[in-house]
């Protein structure tokens, strides 16, 4: 195995050490979506499909533009993903508090769709950090924090009051 101690050295890590890191990101957010992927495969859906059902699920009565900001892509790419799952009954679109704005809402077929899901997810992530310390969990949570922008740290800490 990669000697990965040669990665927490904190001060002028080497691009090689850094390109470890890159690696790290790489392959282990494969291995986190895999499962999710294969599920989705199934129902002809992709990580987009799976994005949205995550936020709509997360953020009750979510609005279109704010589903936007989260996951930063067009217009055009999120109508193309959130029409399918309109169709197929994974999301309902309604009026917002005025007619321009529009929101989204899982039903109980996207609930469930997003529940198995995430619990693939979490169950992972339990496995693993069950054999680390709370103040691993913690910097690695604080890396985590420290590599999305400040206005994506706005969003998410919005997202989790």
């Amino acid at each position: 195995m990669t000697d990965l101690n040669k990665l927490t050295t904190p001060l002028f890590l080497k691009d090689s050490e850094i390109r470890k890191i890159i690696e790290l990101i790489f392959f282990s957010y494969r291995e986190f979506t895999s499962g999710p992927d294969a599920i989705l495969e199934k129902i002809k859906f992709g990580r987009a499909h799976h994005r949205i059902i995550y936020f709509v699920g997360k953020k009750e009565k979510i609005t279109i533009r704010d589903l936007l900001s989260i996951l930063k892509i067009t217009k055009q790419s999120l109508s193309r993903v959130l029409n399918q799952l309109v169709k197929e009954e994974y999301i309902i679109v309604s009026s917002g508090i005025d007619r321009r704005t529009k929101t989204l809402t899982l039903t109980k077929k996207g609930l469930d769709l997003e529940e198995e899901l995430s619990n693939m997810q979490i169950d992972k992530i339990k496995s693993i950090i069950k054999n680390v310390n709370e103040s691993e969990v913690s910097g690695f949570k604080n890396i985590l924090y420290s590599m999305i922008g400040e206005k994506t740290k706005i969003i998410f800490n919005k997202l989790n009051k």
